[in-house]
């Protein structure tokens, strides 16, 4: 009898074991020790012979009370108090509370310091990973910072040259000067949005590190304090949450003003390339004025000069016709000397003949008389028509010179209206290629202070991160260690089961001779003796595969339990530690909220030993670790 006990105090143990770890499964692996329980105290109380007692009803079973009471071992054992200390053995008792203590301690510390072993060296390599990253991050932003820099010297030396050209320019023709004023325009309105590009996208840069930083700095704070309590991990996940929508909806907005800006330079493209066609029109028009003014000039001294010969043709005319005409006086003067004379002569010498000379010489006047008459008629009408054809052709010409005057003077109001407005142009460009000197000048300076920050941040990163591995394999070594002295625990404890197995088959035959005993003393037929032995034989069978079942399935469940929970606690610390691929932030609060069982964790009261609290631990190790590095 005293076996008995012993047996059912050991189930009742390993039970009490069970609920504090698994309640859901109590009433599983505890309700066939109360049936054999049960069955056992009908076998030791006399049976009357008659056939009424199979037809008994069985007796209720005792209702369990909640885990964590020390009233188990009472509710278990149906037997007095009294008597079960009298015929209990402190050795067999002492074993039993050994051997579950130690079935319950073996294979949790292998496993969760291999898991934590693997779990801090892919830790390890995630923060190598990152540091390469950030690294190559730095270097393209220096990269770019460079590179800018380098397109702003190009750009203040091209706006050089150009200045230079338009001096050497100003002193050649104004039509030169307009279109190397437009050129230069142009090229300044480029370089202008060009600058205005590359300052939006320092302005973007920055402020994406900004936040990045600011982001990394929250996430930190919020991998702190889940260490410390509930409330606090949940209201900074989800600050961590809103803060990471707002990003995303700066980052759209962003992205959204960046295709404006897009846009907006290929309409300054267009612009550029319009008004270089309005440019190369107008210097057209400019050389066909030019040509015009120079055709007009060449028409008016050819109309100069044939004026001036016409005037000579009639001056001479008129000399000659002033000389015709004094010899045609002379003549006439002869002539009427000569007529009187004939009349005096031919009044007084009446009779007397005149001379052949005279005669002659009066036809010969007559003759030139009448000749130069007629050549007087021909200059007239010459004089006439000469005269005509000069006045058509200073009609003409006039006309023609003042609408040459007219178009010359309409291109030189129309060319000063416009070289006018290409110098309050070229006065408002310069002012505002000041204006971005400024504005760039500050601009680099502030490159320069993040430039030095980034370094600063950069030198203190791989401080930190060298003490964080340092301590990483410190930690590792330890670990190791603690492998290497559970593996000779579980020697040892292997064998302790071996012997705890061997004394249960003992056990377990002393109670089969026991109840064989006991139905010999009581004189139960044969008939009733093979379906209670069978009962018997069932029952403890089943005991076995229960409590087996259920100590495999505890092992597994506790080996998944601390799988997901060191596999969360690594992608939170890795999230920590460092930000994404390509400088994107990791999206860990909706993860650390949903995902991260820690509420539970920090409400229940739990064993030193368990894999609840050593998860917590390794929590709390990682923060402090974190907090030394910041300092």
């Amino acid at each position: 009898m005293p076996l008995l006990h012993i047996a059912m105090i050991c189930w009742g143990q390993q039970s009490t074991v069970k609920e504090k770890s698994f309640e859901g499964e109590y009433q599983l692996f505890i309700q066939p020790a109360f049936i054999l329980q049960r069955e056992l105290q009908n076998m030791q109380t006399p049976k009357p012979r008659s056939l009424e007692a199979p037809l008994r009803k069985p007796r209720p079973i005792r209702q369990l009370k909640s885990p964590g009471t020390d009233s188990v071992s009472a509710s278990v054992s149906p037997l007095p108090p009294s008597k079960m200390t009298k015929e209990r053995s402190p050795k067999t008792v002492a074993k039993s509370v050994q051997s579950s203590v130690l079935e319950k301690k073996r294979p949790n510390r292998v496993s969760t310091v291999e898991s934590q072993i693997a779990q801090l060296q892919d830790e390890l390599k995630k923060t190598k990973d990152q540091l390469n990253s950030s690294e190559s991050g730095k270097r393209r932003a220096k990269e770019e910072a460079e590179e800018a820099k380098q397109r702003l010297i190009v750009m203040s030396s091209e706006l050089e040259d150009s200045r230079q050209q338009l001096l050497e320019l100003s002193a050649s023709e104004d039509e030169r000067i307009q279109e190397l004023r437009k050129i230069s325009q142009d090229r300044d309105r480029a370089w202008q949005s060009e600058l205005e590009a590359l300052q939006k996208q320092h302005l973007m840069d920055s402020a994406a590190l900004g936040a990045a930083m600011h982001e990394n700095q929250k996430l930190k704070l919020q991998l702190e304090r889940i260490a410390g309590s509930e409330a606090n991990q949940s209201r900074h996940a989800e600050s961590a949450h809103a803060e990471i929508q707002g990003l995303r909806i700066e980052l759209k907005e962003t992205l959204s003003l960046v295709e404006e800006l897009r846009s907006k330079l290929s309409e300054y493209e267009d612009s550029e390339a319009q008004a270089l066609e309005d440019l190369k029109k107008t210097q057209m028009e400019l050389e066909t004025a030019n040509k015009t003014i120079e055709r007009l000039q060449s028409e008016g001294t050819n109309a100069m000069k044939a004026f001036s010969s016409i005037s000579l043709e009639l001056e001479q005319s008129k000399e000659k016709v002033t000389t015709l005409e004094a010899l045609v006086s002379k003549y006439q003067d002869d002539l009427a000397e000569i007529d009187k004379k004939n009349l005096e002569d031919h009044s007084e010498n009446k009779n007397n003949d005149k001379d052949d000379e005279e005669n002659e010489y009066i036809n010969q006047l007559n003759n030139e008389l009448n000749c130069v008459r007629s050549e007087m008629g021909q200059l007239r009408l010459a004089l006439d028509a000469a005269d005509r054809r000069y006045q058509d052709e200073y009609l003409r010409s006039t006309i023609q010179i003042r609408s040459s005057y007219e178009e010359v003077e309409s291109l030189k109001s129309e060319s000063r209206r416009k070289e006018a407005a290409f110098e309050a142009e070229l006065i408002q460009a310069k002012e505002q290629i000041k204006q971005l000197r400024t504005h760039l000048e500050d601009k680099e300076a502030q490159l320069m202070s993040m430039a030095k920050e980034k370094e600063t941040a950069s030198l203190n990163q791989k401080s930190k991160e060298s003490e964080i591995e340092t301590d990483i394999s410190e930690q590792l070594k330890k670990f190791e260690s603690d492998i290497e002295e559970l593996k000779a625990s579980l020697l040892d404890k292997e064998t302790e089961l071996q012997g705890i197995i061997e004394e249960n088959d003992m056990l377990r035959v002393g109670i089969q001779k026991m109840e064989t005993e006991r139905k010999i003393e009581h004189g139960e037929t044969t008939d009733l003796e093979e379906p209670t032995k069978s009962a018997n034989e069932e029952t403890l069978n089943k005991l076995g595969s229960v409590n087996e079942n259920s100590e495999t399935e505890a092992e597994l469940r506790r080996l998944r339990v601390q799988l997901d929970q060191w596999r969360k606690a690594a992608e939170a610390a890795a999230a920590m530690l460092s930000p994404g691929k390509d400088g994107k932030l990791v999206d860990i609060a909706g993860s650390i909220d949903s995902n991260y069982p820690l509420s539970s964790y920090y409400s229940e009261d739990l064993d030193d030993d368990s894999p609840k609290k050593k998860n917590i631990n390794m929590l709390k190790k990682i923060g402090v670790l974190w907090k030394k590095s910041q300092k």
